[in-house]
């Protein structure tokens, strides 16, 4: 996770970084919360180091994990959390998977073992406004990675309905203009969003798929669908993509209450430094 950071921090040199490391229990003096924090600058490697030299602070909280990092982030008005995370254990739910849903800011996850690459993103949209504001998320994203395009998937979430192969048609058609209508208004970026229609009955199941079809490093996704027939975003789907997903999944929240982040990516500064694509 930390050199998929470092990746992060060369391709938003204007941000900055605050590690937290929790501590289980009250710290029982403050020499020991100064050992943790130092054994914790210890353990960075040298690529962040590099990478965000003058803008990396540290931090100890102590008490339960979930608990000390929503406190830290309400306190420090975070714009981003980047969490590493292992794949869920059965019965039990993940740091990460909570943090999604009662996380103040955006959530950027990355399971163990996921390569620190940033060269096909994915954007799973229902056409909503919340999936609005994730698809422009992706697109600066994706510029500020150097990236030319990015794949939009709509989900039909109820493939019965197609009966004979004219009505198919006319059903493609009326998507394609669902689409164009749907994009008209976002800022894109310049970024060229590729539409992709495809039929399946459970959203997060043809989400993966379509990740690992068309080799994508990145899905970029709302943290509520409109509806529980296109839901594609926070229910129930949007955790199953959380837990199962092998690539790194960032889970946006709607904005209107909290900009920030979005204010950070459309920052001149980050959009005009040209080709910027880390791995």
């Amino acid at each position: 996770m930390l050199a998929y950071a470092a990746g992060l921090a060369r391709a938003w040199p204007e941000a900055a970084f605050q590690l937290v490391h929790v501590l289980p229990s009250p710290p029982s003096s403050s020499r020991q919360t100064d050992d943790a924090r130092t054994r914790l600058l210890a353990s960075l490697p040298a690529e962040l180091i590099a990478a965000a030299a003058g803008r990396t602070t540290c931090s100890v909280e102590h008490g339960d994990r979930l608990d000390a990092l929503l406190r830290f982030a309400v306190a420090e008005k975070v714009d981003l959390i980047l969490l590493g995370h292992r794949r869920e254990s059965r019965g039990r739910r993940s740091t990460a998977r909570r943090l999604a849903m009662k996380a103040p800011c955006s959530i950027w996850l990355v399971p163990e073992g996921a390569p620190s690459t940033l060269a096909r993103i994915l954007a799973p949209i229902d056409f909503s406004p919340r999936a609005a504001d994730a698809l422009q998320v992706a697109t600066s994203v994706a510029e500020s990675a150097g990236l030319d395009e990015l794949d939009a998937l709509h989900v039909r979430f109820n493939p019965a309905s197609v009966t004979f192969d004219e009505y198919a048609d006319i059903e493609i058609a009326n998507e394609h203009e669902a689409f164009a209508l749907f994009v008209a208004p976002i800022d894109l970026h310049g970024i060229w969003v590729k539409p992709i229609f495809e039929e399946g009955s459970e959203v997060s199941t043809t989400v993966l798929r379509i990740a690992e079809e068309r080799g994508c490093d990145l899905i970029v996704m709302g943290t509520r669908g409109r509806s529980a027939a296109s839901a594609v975003l926070l229910g129930s789907e949007t955790e199953q993509v959380i837990v199962a997903s092998p690539v790194p999944v960032l889970a946006v929240k709607h904005f209107g209450s909290h900009r920030r982040f979005l204010e950070v990516l459309l920052d001149p500064r980050v959009r005009q430094r040209g080709d910027q694509r880390f791995t």
